[in-house]
């Protein structure tokens, strides 16, 4: 599912335990495992507020995250910087369903062009950015659920490449 207000979601439903998906997004380094798009994942620290990892993707892009809020068994939000610049936001989010199932969402947020006029930002959200970044949430969210269900590491594009984020040939 996918839905839009000067952010967009992205969700998916997982057949773990809330508890096993919490300790899979809160692992440092974690997305090593299960995000096709990363080549490293280095943490300065993840375990609460403040904490800051590094991303470097396989296209050579560059982000750095850091927890603005940390909800213990429930998820995070992390501002998402390139190289200090371009600042946007990711919330992530475990709604339980029951013991062996959850959702999980992910939602972003384009922070960085809210003071532009509202025309402008709804056609660049609606028309530019949504349809980039939902593809590549819902990727993101397919590794997860591969990795959590069977306990295998994603391989890099694994499900589909990316503009942005695959090597670049």
């Amino acid at each position: 599912m996918i839905a839009f207000d000067e952010g967009f979601y992205v969700e998916k439903t997982i057949a773990v335990s809330p508890e096993k998906a919490w300790e899979i997004i809160s692992t440092p380094e974690g997305l090593m495992h299960w995000h096709p798009f990363i080549k490293t994942n280095t943490a300065e620290s993840w375990n609460g507020v403040g904490s800051k990892d590094h991303l470097l993707y396989n296209s050579g892009f560059e982000f750095t995250r850091e927890v603005v809020n940390w909800l213990e068994g429930e998820g995070y939000d992390l501002k998402v910087t390139e190289n200090g610049k371009r600042e946007n936001k990711a919330i992530w989010r475990i709604i339980p369903i029951d013991e062996n199932h959850c959702t999980l969402r992910i939602t972003g947020r384009v922070e960085f062009i809210k003071s532009w006029p509202f025309p402008i930002r709804w056609f660049l959200i609606k028309f530019k950015m949504k349809p980039v970044f939902s593809q590549y949430l819902f990727q993101i969210l397919e590794g997860f659920a591969y990795y959590a269900e069977t306990g295998k590491q994603v391989q890099s594009d694994q499900f589909g490449s990316h503009p942005m984020f695959s090597k670049k040939c």
